[in-house]
């Protein structure tokens, strides 16, 4: 999770995520709009503070510091190459990019629905793709036919709610409907501002997240009252998307990515083939030295690209493939724009 400058996740050229070959797609090629914290953030991390625009974020791709929790692509940059555009301009670089017609990327690391530690909830950065819209930067008759919204959000609420707002057990529940229904309003909102199609994240495994599984226990173990309790999350996201689809009358426009079962699958499947890598165990992250949870350069292994786990929380390049691989059927599905 996020927290304490823990993101869930320069005027650097935005060619770097490039992981397809459309260079010039036309006006009407596919547009994705990105919501959300650290695992689709590509760039709009301060570039002044602790975090992945220093070493050792980027090693395996681009090979420096560019913006992302990762020591490659995140899942932002899966789903462009998906739809086969570019990975969308993050918000605060729009201005140093040509680059912007294929979408904007307003995620920020450490975010959450609600305000956390970062003020830049979700409702700020839908509130940055109004104003933007209001300017005229898109055109919502013409540019929207094929637009994506992808929104991945939630973690950090539950980290701030536990270690900010000292809450408690017996108050989580309550907890999980409010976020849900405020996340299920914000998904609406960004339907009705134009976007044809949106994609709203599970919340991951959080119990084999590597901060929750500490190295007393050799990685070995998940914490399963954090799989439960992303479970019960998860079930009513579900079911607010369900309620969504059938007041707009439309099946398809809202769409759940089942991020859990993905991660679940790809840590199992890592297992499976530990036997023929250099990292035997998945949950064993490749960083081990953290300063206020923010990987350090000193701590870094030396292949991360034989780990599941970059950091404390966020996937590799290698397992961000993994997870992606097993999401790539449903989108394949759901995703038609």
């Amino acid at each position: 999770m996020e927290g304490k400058g823990f993101f869930l996740g320069g005027l650097l050229l935005f060619s770097i995520a490039a992981i397809s070959t459309a260079q010039n797609r036309p006006k009407s090629s596919p547009k994705l709009f990105v919501f959300g914290d650290s695992y689709v953030d590509t760039g709009n991390w301060p570039q002044n503070v602790r975090g992945p625009w220093k070493e050792p974020f980027g090693k395996t791709f681009p090979g420096k510091p560019n913006g992302r929790a990762s020591d490659g692509r995140v899942l932002t940059d899966h789903i462009a190459s998906f739809l086969g555009i570019e990975s969308p301009t993050p918000y605060q670089l729009r201005n140093t990019s040509k680059n912007t017609q294929q979408g904007l990327n307003f995620a920020l690391g450490g975010s959450g629905v609600f305000p956390t530690w970062q003020n830049d909830s979700l409702t700020v950065q839908i509130d940055q793709f109004e104003q933007l819209l209001k300017e005229n930067v898109y055109s919502r008759q013409f540019d929207y036919s094929s637009s994506v919204a992808l929104v991945s959000t939630g973690l950090n609420d539950y980290s701030f709610y536990s270690a900010a707002k000292k809450g408690t057990k017996d108050g989580l529940p309550a907890f999980t409907e409010v976020l849900v229904n405020q996340l299920a309003a914000d998904l609406h909102r960004i339907n009705r501002l134009g976007v044809k199609k949106v994609v709203v994240a599970t919340l991951p495994v959080i119990g084999c997240l590597p901060i929750h599984v500490i190295p007393p226990n050799s990685y070995q173990n998940c914490d399963e009252e954090s799989n439960k309790n992303a479970r019960i999350h998860n079930h009513l996201l579900l079911k607010a998307v369900d309620k969504l689809n059938t007041d707009d009358g439309k099946t398809s426009t809202f769409v759940v990515l089942d991020l859990y079962n993905a991660m679940v699958s790809a840590i199992d499947q890592f297992r499976k083939g530990a036997a023929n890598t250099e990292y035997k165990n998945p949950l064993q992250p490749c960083c081990t030295k953290n300063v206020e949870f923010i990987c350090s350069a000193e701590g870094v292994c030396p292949n991360p690209k034989s780990s599941f786990f970059f950091d404390l929380a966020h996937p590799s390049d290698n397992g961000w493939n993994a997870i992606f691989s097993f999401l790539q059927c449903s989108l394949s599905k759901d995703l038609r724009v």
